[in-house]
């Protein structure tokens, strides 16, 4: 889990609400650890404010194994500072970055399933 004090809440150059674990920081650059866009949309039904993070880069683009960080540039950011965020979205946060356990081997759904090792099943498209 990572604690709040840990995260950095930047603006990016275009504009987005980037949220993220710092991991280090220089004169001119911010070295994050999963970025995170804040995206902000009306919920059509109540007209109330919906907030969801979504990842810079989504993982499953990247091997397991890789711990890969982001740069950016101090001189293209707005960093803010003493914003005490509310733990709703520290815990959205961690729970989008928490380790997801994957299953084992998938297992066969539909037609295939019930078929024996060497025989192919036959899928029928159209009615004769």
């Amino acid at each position: 889990m990572i604690a709040k004090d840990s995260l950095v809440l930047f603006l990016d150059n275009v504009g987005r609400t980037v949220l993220g674990e710092l991991v280090k920081e220089s004169k001119t650059v911010v070295q994050v650890k999963n970025p995170s866009v804040l995206h902000v949309q009306p919920n059509q039904e109540t007209g109330q404010i919906q907030v969801q993070l979504i990842p810079v880069f989504f993982k499953e683009f990247a091997s397991p194994s890789s711990e890969g960080t982001w740069q950016y540039l101090k001189s293209n950011i707005t960093r803010g500072e003493n914003v005490d965020l509310d733990e709703r979205l520290v815990t959205q946060y961690n729970n989008m970055y928490s380790v997801i356990q994957a299953p084992g081997s998938p297992e066969l759904v539909g037609a295939a399933a019930g078929a024996a090792a060497g025989e192919t099943p036959v899928v029928k498209l159209f009615d004769d």
